[in-house]
């Protein structure tokens, strides 16, 4: 049973998570023929859609558990983000204005995926009413969002 006061946070989350994993298999199905096979890295997000969509509700609701949860939510968030500005970049659309940035490229969807983030503190303020210290404050994601950024850009250019 969803405890009582964390129903409409952790609705929110379920049904954010919802939402963006239903329109990733949209654009990127996953196929399962075994004549036909999909490209092995979508079925990364049909798996983190998952954990997203079922594990992270439940583990949000128990104190013993949230910070799993937590850490889950705010990780995906962060290297959704990343994911989906790395492609943005990789693919800028044509003639680049504020128009085409704003609607051709994915920042609306890093935008819904951000909102997950302060849901997630609500969360954390439930259980630790005066935060955790120095952890998962809103500069220890800042930090951790450009270090994986580091890390992503790395990789890009060292492997391509």
């Amino acid at each position: 049973m969803i405890r009582k006061e964390l129903r409409l946070p952790i609705l929110a989350i379920f049904l954010l998570s919802l939402s963006g994993w239903l329109f990733h298999m949209r654009v990127h199905p996953v196929s399962f023929d075994p004549a036909n096979p999909s490209n092995p890295a979508f079925f990364v997000p049909l798996v983190a859609g998952i954990l997203g969509v079922v594990a992270t509700p439940l583990l949000l609701n128990y104190r013993r558990t949230f910070v799993v949860g937590y850490l889950l939510n705010g990780m995906s968030v962060v290297i959704g983000a990343i994911t989906m500005a790395l492609i943005s970049i990789a693919h800028p659309p044509s003639p680049l204005t504020p128009r085409s940035i704003l609607f051709g490229t994915m920042l609306g969807s890093i935008l819904l995926l951000a909102a997950k983030l302060p849901i997630g503190q609500i969360v954390l303020y439930h259980y630790h009413p005066n935060g955790m210290g120095r952890l998962f404050t809103p500069f220890w994601w800042a930090r951790h969002f450009i270090y994986l950024s580091a890390i992503f850009t790395l990789g890009h250019f060292l492997w391509r």
